[in-house]
């Protein structure tokens, strides 16, 4: 046999090898996509095959190969990995996420990991996933873990309880109950009632002072959360994402100086306990009929 006929063979063999060994070996993108689509059983192949897969890096876009990663470090000098591992993928997920959380869970994923200075719960309260959520204060997350960041961003020192964004205001009282300080301020002086003031969540800032939260503090720049609420209507709020409909004010109203919120936190100043839902829903009751009379027929 000529040298060049042997060389010829070699070639389809070792494509059948090269694949041979990426179908038993896999490959870290494997598994990103495996948990990202709810595969548990792709994933449990996975972490048989290599128990370390759990730990899998997660980059902007999971598809990258290690050539795109490299080539991206060759022009930046960094990598594009940016602290996202499998973890976060699975406690993100909207639907049904407990399987894959346990699964990662039991194989040693690590659920100390932080995104951007972000705890899991971070992001599982800024997703509104309460099943996660419930998951992880269930295994001991810390509810009052303070965002930590390199360049001293805005978000530095704040608390699962200030990702309020989404306006999941189920999350809110979750994590009250669970022991979150609502008098916690963030670098930047703010407590969480200030973000729920920006954002326009009345129903997570009505948890927030039923638990004592102060409305008259003020953030390092001398806002108080009215402030900022008053400022939020005047730049012109997205009405689309309200989450209640009392109109325009309506969350300045409710945090002004003796209004509903000073009412509430008062009252856990002197008891020492929360406003209970009924006796703070009456409250809340009043400050509506008082800004729309079509909301006190509720209270007759």
């Amino acid at each position: 046999m000529t040298l060049k006929p042997v060389l010829l063979l070699m070639i389809p063999v070792g494509i059948i090898a090269v694949a041979a060994y990426g179908y038993w070996q896999g490959t870290p993108d494997d598994v990103v996509f495996a948990v990202r689509n709810r595969n548990i059983a792709a994933v449990k192949t996975a972490l048989a095959r290599d128990p370390q897969a759990v730990h899998t890096k997660v980059y902007p876009q999971a598809y990258e190969r290690a050539s795109a990663r490299q080539e991206f470090v060759s022009r930046f000098g960094r990598s594009p990995w940016e602290g996202r591992y499998v973890i976060h993928d699975a406690i993100t997920q909207w639907i049904d996420p407990l399987p894959m959380i346990e699964l990662l869970a039991a194989a040693g994923a690590d659920l100390s990991v932080r995104l951007n200075g972000r705890t899991l719960l971070h992001v599982a309260a800024h997703d509104g996933s309460v099943e996660a959520i419930t998951w992880l204060l269930d295994h001991g997350a810390n509810v009052n873990a303070t965002n930590t960041c390199d360049d001293g961003c805005p978000e530095l020192g704040q608390t699962p309880l200030f990702d309020l964004q989404n306006f999941h205001d189920e999350v809110t009282p979750m994590l009250l109950e669970h022991g979150a300080d609502p008098l916690v301020r963030s670098a930047n002086g703010q407590t969480a009632l200030h973000v729920a003031a920006v954002v326009g969540t009345i129903g997570g800032a009505f948890q927030l002072c039923r638990y004592g939260t102060d409305p008259t503090i003020k953030d390092g720049q001398g806002r108080t959360a009215q402030d900022l609420a008053l400022a939020a209507d005047r730049a012109g709020r997205d009405t689309e994402r309200r989450t209640l409909f009392y109109g325009p004010g309506e969350q300045a109203d409710w945090l002004k100086p003796g209004g509903g919120c000073e009412m509430l936190a008062r009252r856990v100043a002197t008891t020492g306990a929360p406003v209970g839902e009924s006796d703070a829903t009456e409250v809340f009751s009043a400050y509506a009929c008082a800004r729309d009379t079509r909301h006190c027929s509720a209270r007759k």
